[in-house]
């Protein structure tokens, strides 16, 4: 491990950057590290044979990186999708999809919760260190998943065909969503949620925003108010555009923190100066300057967003998107660095 003894986790410290406040030292966010970068920072005590011992070795590190959180995911609530044998580069926006119409809705197999074995999370909780919490995700989020069982150009028709129809296909899986995420905020190892969807291109939202407000949005409000409900918080990882919606999410949805910043979106600079005070930002170190730059642009680049975050509040620092393994050790490092 490369950091941990130098720095103590403490979730304390993100939850002050979730409420807009400046913490005693940086903080740092991320959602997903890539198994090489893991296998890096926990050396020896790298261990995937079970699914307990890949949620141990992430816990592992994240704590060794000098993160307050580590995100895990309990396996079993999976929306099944027909399997592809297409390259990526061809597939269609249809791929998988396996409800078309009413009769392939009432005949599809729906997962439940009772799949999903929640021990787990109480399991792991035991290995970690004094002050780190768990912030579960889900596999998918609720457009995500209907799109996968759909097929993106299929849901567009059938808004316009069938609207009562994409509403019980939403409800449906936002409802086994919702349940997810309660059973997960039981346990007192679990100190936020991070709702993953994505929800947009790099220009526009995948559905116009006002079918966003109708079949998206509630959902995500749903738990976001169960987190809270809970004395805990919740967080939003979602890709794309978010102009038109952002008002939403902040004062519809409540929303406590959002990742995921993407340069040819909007620079998480811009983000935050627009955003600062009203939701914590969270992470937005591109993942394309990570790949591409050199480690003393990364450091600057990150050191200069510790600084505003440490000035102004509401702001922990983080890869825009994940952290993939084609991210080269010395700018990924250069980034940790860049918060101590």
């Amino acid at each position: 491990m490369i950091r941990s003894m130098r720095r103590k986790p403490d979730f304390h410290n993100l939850e002050l950057v979730l409420q807009k406040k400046i913490p005693p030292r940086p903080v740092m966010f991320d959602f997903i590290i890539g198994d090489r970068i893991e296998r890096m920072l926990t050396g020896d005590d790298y261990r995937v044979e079970t699914e307990y011992h890949r949620l141990v070795t992430r816990v592992k590190a994240f704590d060794s990186a000098g993160y307050d959180h580590a995100p895990v995911i309990v396996r079993g609530l999976t929306f099944q999708r027909r399997e592809s044998h297409v390259a990526a580069a061809t597939k269609s926006l249809n791929e998988g999809a396996v409800i078309t119409d009413r009769e392939s809705f009432e005949t599809y197999s729906w997962p439940e919760i009772t799949d999903c074995d929640f021990d787990i999370i109480h399991r792991v909780g035991k290995e970690l260190p004094e002050g780190m919490k768990l912030v579960p995700f889900s596999l998918d989020g609720v457009l995500e998943n209907v799109i996968g069982i759909v097929g993106y150009e299929n849901l567009c028709i059938l808004l316009y065909e069938d609207r009562q129809l994409v509403k019980d296909i939403f409800d449906a899986v936002g409802s086994r969503l919702l349940e997810y995420f309660k059973a997960c905020l039981e346990f007192d190892e679990v100190g936020a949620i991070l709702q993953n969807d994505d929800w947009g291109f790099n220009t526009q939202t995948f559905l116009s925003p006002a079918d966003m407000r109708e079949f998206v949005f509630p959902w995500h409000k749903r738990m976001a108010e169960a987190a809270h409900q809970c004395g805990k918080y919740a967080l939003l990882h979602s890709c794309g555009y978010y102009e038109d919606i952002i008002e939403d999410v902040i004062g519809e949805i409540g929303i406590d923190g959002r990742h995921s910043y993407e340069d040819n979106i909007v620079p998480v600079e811009e983000a935050y100066e627009s955003l600062r005070g009203r939701i914590a930002v969270l992470g937005g170190m591109d993942v394309n300057f990570l790949a591409t730059a050199d480690s003393k642009e990364v450091y600057q680049r990150a050191r200069s967003m510790v600084d505003k975050g440490q000035k102004f509040g509401g702001y922990a620092l983080g890869s825009g998107n994940s952290i993939p393994d084609y991210i080269p050790d010395v700018n990924y490092l250069a980034m940790l660095e860049a918060a101590d």
